[in-house]
């Protein structure tokens, strides 16, 4: 029950057993990330009205589709059975926008959770899809980790970079004990952390105890830092490799980790950072992709319905000295007149 708890304490994006996500400890504001995005719910179908912070992250795929985290839609409880968790309404900002200026926000239209997602002593295969109503910008899909690149990746110790919008500060005073509690806001602008890939066995090696269940997962150490704290929830890992910019997966959520405080079961050494990589989603992937295509040919018909006008034809009529103009879609002369030539 302990390790339970404590797994669920630090995925990084929420209160209750799990705690919000943050900013990173320490983390450096950095707008070098195009696609990292403010997630804000809402009770009602209007934009929300809470101030300055996101509830988590996001990362823009494409024009219309966002990554996220599953924990912000269901969550488990002590039993391992999950319990519905999401917002009524989801809204989106713009990427690198200040948490709060909601100019330019957009409705979340559809929800995808990953069909493996899990709990088995720790949140598995934590991943989400959102399909937005209408484009947030336009931007052309980014290229998504495969296996062959996560190797690639890992073995040349390429960095990998966590941006997102949650805390930053450590929760904790001196000598006060975990876990302490929430003292400051988030951040105001996305802020990153960077390391390095790792195997799961170089990972158990260097904490000193197993956590087989990880299998299948990207695997991060990054030291009392972690990679990420709460609000961080649904933000984004990626790596510039080969000069080509790719998507790894969502913020990790962490097994024994600081998080900024927020964790009663820290190990004192780094804890176990892990993401599910996205390639193990592709299927959700594409159901969103397939919804925009849908949404996107509707809204072309629509277009051609509405927006092409009927031509209109004036012709001149006369009887007798009298001249009349008729103008329709197919106009005719009144009777007793005829067209003039």
């Amino acid at each position: 029950m302990k390790l339970r708890v404590a797994a669920m304490a630090i995925c990084l994006g929420l209160p209750a057993l799990t705690h919000p996500a943050n900013a990173g400890y320490n983390a450096e504001v950095d707008l070098s990330n195009p696609r990292v995005v403010p997630i804000y719910g809402s009770s009602s179908a209007t934009p929300p009205n809470i101030g300055d912070q996101a509830s988590y992250s996001g990362f823009l795929y494409s024009s219309r589709i966002v990554f996220s985290a599953a924990h912000s839609e269901i969550q488990f409880d002590r039993e391992g059975n999950k319990t519905n968790r999401g917002a009524n309404y989801v809204f989106i900002g713009k990427p690198n926008s200040t948490a709060g200026d909601y100019s330019g926000l957009v409705k979340v239209e559809k929800r995808f959770v990953a069909k493996n997602y899990r709990f088995n002593n720790a949140t598995l295969d934590d991943f989400a899809v959102y399909v937005l109503e209408k484009d947030l910008i336009t931007a052309p899909p980014v290229k998504l980790l495969t296996p062959e690149l996560e190797i690639e990746i890992r073995e040349s110790q390429t960095p990998i970079k966590m941006h997102g919008y949650g805390e930053y500060k450590d929760r904790c005073d001196p000598d006060e004990k975990l876990p302490c509690s929430s003292k400051y806001k988030k951040t105001l602008q996305p802020r990153s952390l960077t390391s390095k890939l790792l195997t799961l066995t170089e990972a158990e090696t260097i904490v000193g105890y197993k956590r087989s269940q990880l299998t299948g997962h990207l695997i991060i150490l990054n030291g009392k830092a972690g990679f990420g704290c709460g609000g961080d929830s649904g933000g984004s890992i990626t790596s510039t490799y080969k000069n080509e910019f790719i998507y790894l997966a969502t913020t990790p959520n962490g097994l024994s980790s600081y998080a900024c405080g927020a964790s009663d079961g820290y190990d004192g050494k780094s804890g176990i950072n892990y993401a599910s990589p996205v390639y193990k989603h592709l299927d959700i992937v594409k159901e969103a992709e397939e919804y925009v295509a849908t949404a996107l040919a509707q809204e072309a018909k629509a277009k051609v319905n509405t927006v092409i006008p009927t031509k209109k034809i004036t012709i001149s009529c006369i009887k007798g000295k009298i001249t009349k103009k008729v103008t329709s879609a197919n106009p005719k002369c009144p009777p007793g007149y005829k067209k003039r030539p």
